[in-house]
């Protein structure tokens, strides 16, 4: 038997197994596996494959054939040839298996646990850790004898369709049978939209061609798809006919979303058919909070709406999903400018919602129901990476992890009829990139990888002798502070706080690195020494978020922003190292303070703003700086001594570099998608986040209950 990754295969059963779920896998893949694990790391050629697939006397194109092998296999095993993680290509020679492969020669069978087994060891696990939580175990045992017509019957994982390009936001039809699914593909003209497809089927059906087409689902009688299509200014919603057809335009959602970077517009047909949930922003003179994403009930008859949910000032509603039995209305409560969700459930008519999650971390937006209305099946990152998680509505409890589907996955869809769920298996990797300056306005055309990883890094920051960079990045699990030398050298690891630590940001003397992390309701400026610290609370404003710490040239005070009370966020200013009452700066709106070393403090006013504005940092008015240059958003931009390095934000993003004494705009490089710039303060280079790799298979797992 062999042993890599999660994965185990045995040749003499013929079977593939993923931790504990089997996975289906096709006849020729299985025998080409078998071949390059047999001889791990080593070359082995085309010829040799071809070989042991068909017999001598077999009449076939065996380079296409071969090619279709390969493609079947990495999909089972969610790997890329762009970006191998089992299968390697070798060009025109043949494949290396580039994995740690275990032989284990003494047979060692895959425990192969059933849902009872599984919901079992759950319940006794917590029963042993204290005799509280017996009630919880007897409460898991009824629900597995609810469950016993699924015994015998072990979880399957396949794709979906296998076909190129980056699928996401799957939706079961009613009868469980189809899945329409949002397609990204910049390869091809036309080819990106919303599409459908039977579950080990037939050909996809491309119902839209917009690559801006995102979170279809289906009407209770399966006719017709609803989807969202985002605009430069608004969110429409469509319905298109599941068979084909034009799409028509349904209701306009404006304004909710483009201070809300990072949230889908995800919504729900209501069992009845007569009406739809959605995230809105109330109008300033309706009943519920203004300016607050309200999950709000439309109707399809004549578009009048009804708020259902009204959030405190703090917080924000979103990804609506109603229980198929229609009694319950589940959606995300959003904390704070760095987003953290938690789950709550609400009668359609409205009310008090109940709180089901204590987690305060990122769900991904998608929630899905199970068919007896009794749980909801989500993705989070409550465990380290995103995986999967359920939880039952009725009482308090704490969430379990659904087995077998693995980490990096998102976006669960669950069929009411056939025991079906499906998912986004997702792998993405951004590394620090860089462009070597000759001068502010001048720099290599081509950039240069700076540090790789497994995982993805963002929000890079130059300490002041420009010889160590501070990062925020995932390769450990959890999203965390770290540093590398400004030649790609000597990584270290600064926080170990299992949640999500960011914005970081070097002291003068580079004794410190601020940053923020929210370790209950609120976000709040932390500090850790370097190396080695602890990090430690520094006080800023009580029960707000406090976010985007920065300090001022002479060490004197932490700039950063703060939504106080109910308040816009805005930039604020604190004695340290003392602490002591934080000054407030701004009067319209900042975030992502800088500042100059002539004592100008720059910010931008929203997350998704173009304009750069500046303060002097003892307060009075303040000035525009930059506006109409293409800047992404708030995240974008740099500020240097004689101008700013922004991103504009397209697929493959330019580096530019904005002139103050010239107001002149003048472009640098192309670099590719990225984010997150920060320049070097002895003006040498500009360091930026790059995303290298990116792909979303859709999977389907039967005998799911």
């Amino acid at each position: 038997m062999y042993r890599f990754g999660p994965f185990q295969l045995d040749p003499r059963a013929h079977e593939l197994w993923r931790e504990d779920v089997r996975v289906k896998i096709q006849e020729q893949s299985f025998t080409v596996l078998l071949k390059l694990l047999e001889h791990p790391r080593e070359l082995v050629t085309r010829e040799d494959l071809s070989k042991t697939i068909w017999p001598a006397d077999t009449f076939v194109d065996f380079d296409t054939g071969l090619n279709k092998v390969i493609k079947r296999l990495r999909e089972v095993l969610g790997d890329s040839a762009e970006a191998p993680l089992f299968v390697e290509t070798v060009p025109k020679l043949g494949y290396r298996f580039i994995a740690p492969v275990e032989r284990l020669d003494q047979p060692n069978p895959v425990k192969k646990r059933l849902p009872r087994e599984r919901r079992v060891s759950v319940a006794v696990r917590w029963a042993a850790v204290a005799s509280i939580l017996l009630l919880v175990s007897a409460s898991a045992y009824l629900y597995v004898k609810r469950s016993d017509s699924f015994i015998g019957a072990s979880m399957e994982v396949v794709p979906l369709t296998g076909t190129p390009g980056q699928e996401t936001d799957p939706a079961f039809s009613p009868d469980g049978n189809q899945v329409a699914y949002k397609l990204w593909d910049n390869r091809t003209v036309g080819k990106s939209g919303i599409y459908t497809t039977f579950v080990g089927g037939e050909k996809p059906l491309q119902l839209t061609n917009d690559p801006d087409d995102c979170c279809p689902v289906w009407s209770p009688d399966g006719r017709i798809i609803g989807f969202a299509r985002s605009g430069p200014l608004a969110i429409s919603l469509y319905t298109v006919p599941a068979l084909g057809g034009t799409p028509r335009k349904i209701y306009v959602i404006e304004n909710t979303y483009r201070e809300n970077i990072g949230k889908s517009p995800k919504f729900s047909w209501s069992p009845e058919g007569k009406s739809l949930l959605a995230s809105i922003v109330p109008a300033p003179n309706s009943s519920a909070m203004p300016g607050r994403p309200t999950i709000t009930l439309i109707s399809l008859a004549d578009s009048s709406t009804r708020f259902v949910t009204s959030p405190p000032a703090e917080s924000s509603d979103w990804s609506p999903a109603f229980s198929p039995d229609g009694k319950l209305i589940a959606f995300l409560r959003s904390r704070g400018p760095g987003l953290v969700d938690d789950l709550y459930v609400v009668s359609p008519n409205g009310g008090t919602p109940r709180r089901l999650t204590f987690d305060n971390r990122d769900i991904d937006g998608a929630l899905a129901w199970t068919p007896d209305s009794r749980e909801i099946v989500f993705s989070s990152g409550r465990g380290g990476l995103y995986s999967l998680w359920r939880i039952a509505v009725s009482g308090r409890r704490v969430p379990s992890r659904i087995e077998g589907v693995g980490t990096n996955v998102l976006c669960p869809s669950v069929a009411l009829k056939t025991h079906r769920l499906a998912y986004v298996n997702t792998f993405f990797r951004a590394n620090l990139w860089k462009v070597r300056l000759s001068g502010a306005n001048r720099a290599d055309q081509v950039p240069e990888l700076l540090f790789a990883i497994k995982g993805l890094v963002s929000l890079p920051y130059f300490s002041v002798d420009s010889r160590r960079i501070a990062f925020e990045s995932t390769q450990s699990g959890y999203s965390e502070i770290w540093s590398v030398n400004s030649d790609g050298s000597n990584s270290s690891q600064l926080t170990f706080l299992n949640g999500v630590a960011g914005t970081p940001r070097w002291s003068p003397d580079g004794r410190f690195v601020a940053f923020d992390y929210r370790p209950a309701d609120h976000s709040e400026i932390y500090l850790v020494e370097v190396p080695g610290g602890t990090p430690q609370v520094f006080p800023t404003i009580p029960r707000a978020d406090n976010t985007e710490p920065i300090f001022s040239h002479d060490g004197r005070w932490l700039y950063f922003s703060s939504n106080r009370g109910n308040e816009p966020t805005q930039v604020w200013k604190a004695p340290f190292p003392s602490g002591g009452a934080p000054v407030q700066l701004t009067k319209n709106g900042g975030v992502k303070p800088f500042e100059s070393a002539d004592g100008s403090v720059y910010f931008s006013r929203t997350f998704s703003s173009d304009e750069i504005w500046k303060i002097p940092a003892s307060g009075s008015e303040e000035s525009l700086v930059m506006k109409g240059t293409g800047l992404a958003d708030s995240w974008s931009w740099a500020l240097a001594p004689t101008g700013i390095y922004f991103l504009n934000g397209e697929e493959n993003s330019t580096l530019f570099f904005f002139e103050f004494a010239t107001r002149k705009t003048v472009p640098l490089a192309s670099v590719g998608k990225s984010g997150f710039p920060a320049v070097a303060p002895d003006g040498k280079s500009v360091v930026f986040a790059r995303l290298d790799q990116a792909d979303q298979t859709i999977m389907i797992v039967n005998h799911f209950h």
